[in-house]
């Protein structure tokens, strides 16, 4: 089967979507000892080393509690929005819903005074958002981890027009996240971490506006 060719709307949600994530990972990474909020695999791998360093009496100055907090709550969010939105427990506004929650994890984690409660809760907003990409369908692309994005990106380049429609928007998926990365850890040194996770809820809040009024339509229709 051909993987559907994402629609304009898909396309600006996708490429907006990942700008939060990266903006937030980008400012979370600067500003909490190094720690990803989206990029789970950098997590893990950032875990397993400061685990093996515990165990060999290594000195890095890693510790695993930062990636535990991220892991869990990104797990928690992911693992809560999928059964919330499963067939009709939400009815049609389930899916516009998860930006809501997005919204409000985003704004208390840049109101955390606590590092490991910002982690956590700026964690579980980037796995909400994951399923709502998902719930979406937003085909070939994760807009929090993007290494499946660069591997859908490499097949759909040997595609036919439509791969290649779809891998344009998989490649500006990856432009988006790194220039949104930068942006946010240059904003978070000059102001905070909170500054940056506030306009990502701000972004996201105008995007469950959006969500709502076009699942509104599609209910009067």
């Amino acid at each position: 089967m051909k993987p559907a060719t994402p629609t304009y709307a898909h396309t600006w949600t996708a490429l907006v979507l990942t700008a939060i994530a990266g903006a937030v990972d980008g400012a979370g990474f600067l500003s909490l000892s190094q720690q990803f909020v989206a990029n789970q695999t950098g997590n893990a791998v950032l875990l397993a080393v400061a685990v093996s360093g515990e165990l060999t009496g290594r000195e890095d100055g890693l510790s695993p509690v930062g990636p535990l907090w991220s892991l869990a709550g990104f797990s928690l969010g992911a693992v809560l929005a999928s059964l919330a939105t499963r067939r009709h427990v939400l009815t049609s506004f389930g899916v516009p819903l998860l930006l809501v929650v997005e919204v409000v994890m985003l704004a208390l984690a840049g109101l955390s005074q606590g590092f490991s409660l910002a982690i956590a809760l700026a964690a579980f907003a980037m796995g909400v958002q994951s399923v709502h990409a998902a719930r979406i369908g937003l085909a070939g692309v994760t807009t929090t981890v993007l290494t499946g994005t660069l591997i859908a990106l490499s097949v759909n380049l040997s595609g036919g027009r439509s791969g290649l429609r779809t891998a344009r928007l998989q490649a500006g998926v990856w432009a988006v996240y790194l220039v949104a990365a930068g942006l946010g850890s240059v904003l978070a040194n000059a102001v905070s971490f909170g500054a940056v996770c506030g306009i990502a809820a701000a972004v996201a809040a105008a995007m469950a506006v959006a969500a709502f009024a076009e699942a509104h339509r599609g209910r009067s229709a």
